[in-house]
């Protein structure tokens, strides 16, 4: 989940043989629209953006605890996400995470829903994000960001989508994240 005006969600199913697919993209305008999606979709795990609306998000973890974290990026950690259950949050570096749902893009390794408007919306979203590389003036260090080149809502959510079905705990087949 990807929180601004609206709540983009992105609801993926993960296959222990196959490849991933996504079986649910929407926008939603209240929180309380969410707990009727995991609900409906049996969802084991969810990452939703931690912010700007932290108090909602975090409302919406506290119901369904165990199962909701709320993401925050964090320019300089490397490697692996950091899942905290206590507090309900995973940490994780934002180019490195965009890196690795990026490659599962191109790898073909998750499939999408027959197209529509909103599968076209989010493929538009997709491709509105890319890769810079900056060079800090004082120290001449580079590294590589993402930077925003539209609405990148859909991007974001695919991204914690991502996150949460390399995390998900006791994976069935057919069970949704």
């Amino acid at each position: 989940v990807d929180q601004g005006k609206d709540l983009h969600v992105v609801i993926g199913k993960k296959h222990p043989q196959k490849v991933a697919k996504i079986v649910h993209l929407g926008i939603y305008r209240d929180w309380e629209e969410l707990d009727r999606l995991m609900k409906n979709f049996n969802v084991l795990r969810v990452v939703v953006d931690a912010l700007p609306e932290t108090r909602n998000a975090r409302a919406f973890a506290e119901r369904h605890r165990g199962k909701v974290f709320l993401n925050f990026y964090r320019e300089f950690q490397k490697g692996f996400y950091k899942w905290n259950e206590w507090d309900l949050t995973v940490a994780c570096n934002r180019t490195e995470s965009l890196d690795a749902s990026h490659n599962e893009i191109m790898a073909g390794e998750i499939i999408l829903p027959k197209e529509c408007e909103i599968v076209s919306e989010f493929a538009k979203n997709l491709h509105n994000v890319a890769k810079k590389l900056e060079e800090d003036e004082e120290t001449g260090s580079k590294r590589y960001v993402y930077v925003k080149l539209g609405p990148d809502h859909f991007r974001h959510a695919y991204n914690y989508e991502c996150m949460a079905r390399q995390n998900c705990p006791n994976l069935l087949f057919g069970d949704l994240l």
